[in-house]
């Protein structure tokens, strides 16, 4: 039977090897999940494989109760709601062990606890497992508050009715205490409860996850109660928001759902979404107003509760909202000033909400999506006039984004049908007239319209393309990533529309629409679009020319193929005369330019050009202080795969042959690894050579878009321009993989045998346990509670472990180097040994000791460079009369010790004892290391600031040169 083979493995789990109990683990694991069968859930035999796993909590199994709490887990998740009464016990034992404070396997306790709520349901858990939050506990009842942030990620599909009857009660109840607390001046007391009381509302979430009993429980008056604590009660916004959203979703997605595998059935889903319609009217109309009165930081979880609720609502719901939001935005506007500089910083935003005309364009914005074709034309000619209006920037931006909204809907939309009508009459002549008044905050609102506009321009507005073209293509340069990648995206979608064909009338771009010759018009094309982005190169100014061709490298790159080859050379020939550029932001696009040529265009393209393209690019090879030697470095790697290495050797000047010939050399080493990886005497990894490591990878840091093109232009950025410094990366990451060789697993893995692996002792780490000793008695072993007076760590490591380094009087650490020490004394000892041997040479003439003790002595220093001792011509001891040579070598070898330790000691020439009566007898008073004492200490007076009016104690700057001079 199941109990008897789970009775048989589990002693593996603590008595054999790792390998052992990861194979028992996985059998046990299996053995549960997959071999009971749904009719025995309830049966007697489960009591029994309860039992058997419950021994494992036993303090036998204490290095694989981690293995014992994954299989606990699994248990309660297959029995589920048939966990309860059979595992009550097991859940109270380790619901015990997590509350003790020398328990080191929490995480492991909270999965399983976790594992709990969603098998038995929070209403059972808490039965079994009370919280026990009264301000005045009964006897023996334990507080279990910790409970609360567990549960909150573990409860879905729960009776909401649980939630409304007790836990809302318990809230409030809990909120009551608090009350009284802060009256009595009890403010800790009072604090905690309140903390408490949110966090049983923060359980809210959970029971809207799909609750099972909608239409009994979210009555009327709960309703109303939601809407009053978001009125009311500002700390529980956040949690009320984002339940009302997880409720809201979840029913809209299983009202749409045929499958009928959720939790609800699809007509159970659609009556709940009607039941809760109901309510949608007043709940808008709550977070409208609580929207206008919060800081424009605090209003993100209101944006998407609204967005829930008008996903679900019906139209005539959302079309007389979005009249009175209307209504209320012309009001505003008729009183609106744009706000001063001191109301846009961020400190002002954070405590304040924006002016009720931003406020009200933020609400229509986010109603755009929903509004029908009635509707739509209001919010259109709301934005246009923000959009044209120059002096209130945010209300510009807010215009842009309202149209962009409409725009961006899908096609067949009214939102969609109302723009494409709307754009020759109103939007292309607006977006070409405000082109000079577009503040720099509008710049990426504006660029996102022209790229949404550009999609479904007709034959007659391709006009708009030339007209906004050279706006888009600065856009390219932007500061701001999203700005730029908004430029490039219009860029693209502006050639799109080219290559389909059509007439441009260039008459309509001055504004004179239809009152130009045919002479004005120009058959739309690709190549006629690279025409109209090279004009920018004849530009005055550097941003705009490598702004041109950084556009034409992306156009080139993704319209390459629907180009002539002798135009494509004829701009590749007009680019490359700008690599040459002393300006280094023109070279440094010009030679983006040729990384993209140099990876798209067919050989025969480069190779009649590759004279040119070499000589152009090493002009800046001798650039060793910025990125354009890497970047040439790079391209001729790059045209050495595509090409040949004899190729590009045939074009390179004779003064760059250097860097041709390591080349080759980096070439053959790493033809020679592969060679040697492919006969197996080499590792694969280490076979890769420096002149193809890492050319295939991106790593910059500069890849924003996450496509083709960044990956070309900054795929190897990072690439190190030394080849040895190359080589040794590469070893690194060898090195690196082989001793990462062995199986990683994940604790996310969804495998048991995965998770027993990843949470199992490591058999190379020998581990142990200390008992804390109990002077009532010897320790019961046999005691549920013995493992409360264990420790993985040695309690006594602490007591034992003494300072490693001497301190000072006033306390501080002294380090000593190891190395000055063992040299000064080596030199001590040298010179003791020297003059303790007899001398020929005649008294006071021992050249080895005077170099060593004399003012002008030195040493050599590992580099073998010579150093001078910083000695005084008064510190030699010339009087000193020596009775023998014993005892001169005794002296002298004490006299260079002597000194050598007072070279450490803080100098004292007669420093300033001003403030001594504030300092500490122990800790040297204030005092700071390595600087004078803080001022505080000195007499601030008027004469004390006269050069040389006070002399503290010699300090004073007439004192000091005399000692200098001296």
């Amino acid at each position: 039977s199941l109990p008897d083979l789970i009775e048989l493995v589990i002693p593996d789990i603590e008595l054999g090897k790792p390998s052992t109990r990861e194979a028992a683990t996985q059998c046990i694991w299996a053995t549960i999940r997959e071999c009971i069968p749904d009719g025995v859930l309830g049966s007697p035999g489960i009591g029994q494989i309860t039992k058997t796993l419950a021994s494992g909590l036993s303090y036998r199994y204490r290095e694989s109760w981690a293995l014992v709490f994954l299989l606990i887990a699994a248990l309660f998740q297959r029995l589920g709601k048939f966990a309860h009464p059979a595992m009550d016990g097991v859940l109270t034992e380790i619901a015990n062990m997590r509350m003790e404070p020398e328990f080191e396997l929490k995480n492991e306790a909270d999965a399983v606890l976790g594992a709990a709520v969603r098998a038995m349901g929070p209403q059972v858990f808490l039965e079994v497992l009370p919280l026990n939050l009264s301000a005045e506990p009964r006897k023996g009842q334990v507080g279990r508050a910790w409970l609360l942030p567990l549960m909150k990620s573990h409860i879905r599909n729960a009776p909401l009715g649980y939630f409304v009857g007790t836990l809302l009660p318990l809230s409030d109840s809990l909120s009551a205490q608090s009350r009284q607390f802060a009256s009595k001046g009890r403010e800790i007391e009072a604090k905690v409860f309140t903390a408490l009381s949110q966090q049983v509302w923060a359980l809210l979430g959970g029971f809207f996850n799909v609750p099972v009993d909608i239409l009994d429980s979210f009555t009327p008056s709960f309703a109303k109660r939601l809407a009053v604590e978001l009125s009311e009660s500002p700390e529980l916004r956040p949690t009320i928001c984002g339940a009302l959203q997880t409720l809201l979703t979840a029913v809209h997605v299983l009202a749409s759902d045929d499958s009928g595998t959720g939790p609800l059935t699809k007509q159970q889903a659609i009556a709940a979404q009607h039941h809760l319609v109901q309510f949608a009217p007043d709940y808008l109309e709550q977070l409208f107003n609580v929207f206008a009165l919060s800081p424009g930081a605090s209003r993100g979880y209101m944006v998407n509760t609204i967005t829930a609720f008008l996903a679900v609502v019906s139209s005539e719901v959302i079309n007389s909202t979005f009249v009175r939001v209307c209504a209320m935005l012309d009001e505003a506007l008729k009183t609106h000033k744009p706000p001063a500089a001191a109301e846009l910083t961020e400190r002002y935003l954070e405590a304040h909400a924006p002016p009720n005309a931003h406020t009200m364009m933020d609400l229509a914005i986010i109603m755009a999506p929903y509004l029908d074709s009635a509707q739509s034309p209001l919010l259109v000619r709301a934005a246009h006039m923000l959009a044209k209006q120059s002096e209130d920037q945010i209300l510009q931006k807010k215009g842009y984004k309202a149209i962009s909204r409409l725009a961006e809907q899908p096609a067949g939309s009214a939102a969609r049908q109302l723009i494409e009508t709307s754009m020759s009459a109103q939007l292309i002549p607006m977006l070409i007239e405000s082109a000079e008044s577009v503040a720099m905050s509008s710049r990426r609102e504006r660029l996102s319209l022209i790229a949404l506009l550009s999609t479904n321009l007709a034959d007659d507005q391709l006009h708009f393309i030339p007209a906004m073209l050279s706006e888009v293509i600065l856009g390219t340069k932007e500061a701001n990533e999203r700005a730029r990648s908004m430029a490039f995206d219009a860029l693209l979608t502006m050639g799109a529309r080219m290559s389909q064909g059509g007439v441009i009338n260039m008459a309509a771009v001055a504004g004179d629409v239809g009152s130009g010759p045919a002479s004005c018009e120009q058959q739309a094309s690709t190549e006629e679009f690279f025409k109209m982005i090279s004009a920018g190169l004849a530009a005055q100014t550097p941003h705009m020319i490598s702004a041109t061709i950084a556009a034409i490298s992306r156009a080139l790159f993704e319209f390459h193929a629907l180009l002539n080859v002798d135009f494509v050379v004829e701009v590749m020939s007009t680019v490359l005369m700008f690599v040459v550029n002393n300006n280094r932001e023109i070279a440094n696009a010009s030679l983006g330019f040729v990384k993209v040529i140099a990876v798209i265009l067919p050989k025969e393209v480069l190779m009649p050009h590759l004279a040119e393209i070499v000589k152009s690019i090493l002009k800046w090879s001798f650039e060793f202080k910025n990125k354009m030697r890497l970047k040439c470095r790079h391209i001729l790697d790059r045209l050495v795969r595509r090409l040949g290495l004899d190729a590009v050797a045939k074009v390179t000047p004779e003064e760059h042959m250097k860097l041709v010939a390591n080349m080759r050399k980096r070439q053959q080493r790493s033809k020679r690894g592969k060679e040697a990886a492919a006969s197996g005497q080499q590792p694969a990894a280490e076979a890769n050579g420096a002149l193809h490591a890492g050319a295939s990878v991106a790593t910059s840091g500069k890849r924003s878009f996450g496509n083709a093109y960044e990956d070309v232009l900054y795929g190897s950025e990072s690439e190190l321009d030394d080849s040895d410094e190359e080589e040794r990366g590469a070893s690194k990451a060898a090195t690196k993989g082989n001793k990462g060789n062995g199986t990683n697993v994940s604790r996310k893995s969804g495998s048991v045998a995965a998770q027993g692996t990843a949470q199992a002792p490591s058999s190379s780490k020998t581990t142990g346990a200390w008992i804390k000793e109990d002077a009532e008695g010897p320790l019961d072993f046999l005691d549920r509670s013995a493992f409360t007076h264990f420790s993985a760590a040695n309690p006594s490591a602490k007591a034992r472990r003494a300072p490693t380094a001497p301190k000072m009087k006033g306390g501080k650490l002294v380090f000593e180097d190891p190395e000055e020490e063992a040299r000064k004394a080596a030199a001590a000892a040298k010179a003791a040994a020297a003059l303790a041997q007899p001398s020929d040479q005649p008294e006071g003439e021992d050249y080895y000791l005077q170099s060593l003790t004399s003012k002008d002595s030195f040493y050599r220093t590992p580099g073998q460079k010579i150093k001078f001792h910083k000695r005084k011509a008064g510190d030699d001891d010339d009087d000193v009369e020596m009775a023998s040579d014993g005892e001169a070598a005794a002296a002298q070898a004490e006299a260079v010790q002597v000194k050598a330790a007072s070279a450490k000691r803080p100098k004292n020439n007669g420093g300033a004892s001003v403030g001594r009566e504030f300092r500490a007898k122990k800790a040297q008073g204030d005092v700071k290391r390595g600087n004078i004492d803080p001022f505080a200490y000195i007499p601030l007076n008027p004469k004390a600031m006269k050069q040389g009016a006070i002399s503290v104690k010699g300090n004073s700057k007439k004192d000091k040169r005399a000692r200098n001079m001296k």
